[in-house]
């Protein structure tokens, strides 16, 4: 499992290029920093969260979504159910 978790962490970084816009975030009022390399600029996105029964019907569409932010400096991925406000 840690592979894996190696795997998708390079990846990550790996897409990460000078083309995309990288922001701030805050989450609840609060700033959000990597809590592994302590970096504070991030890519957003979003990602769908499947489940088996909505998937074994054929119903991925209707799973719920929640956001993602990229850390630019290692490649760590943080995830939201709530939106994140971007800071200015």
């Amino acid at each position: 499992m840690k592979r894996l978790f190696s795997a998708l962490a390079a990846g990550a970084k790996a897409t990460v290029s000078p083309n995309q816009e990288t922001s701030r975030f805050e989450v609840a009022g609060i700033a959000v920093r990597c809590p592994h390399c302590g970096g504070g600029e991030f890519i957003e996105g979003r990602a769908l969260l499947n489940t088996a029964g909505m998937t074994m019907i054929g119903l991925d569409w209707a799973n719920r979504s929640a956001a993602t932010l990229v850390c630019t400096g290692c490649g760590r991925i943080e995830w939201f159910l709530a939106d994140p406000d971007e800071r200015g």
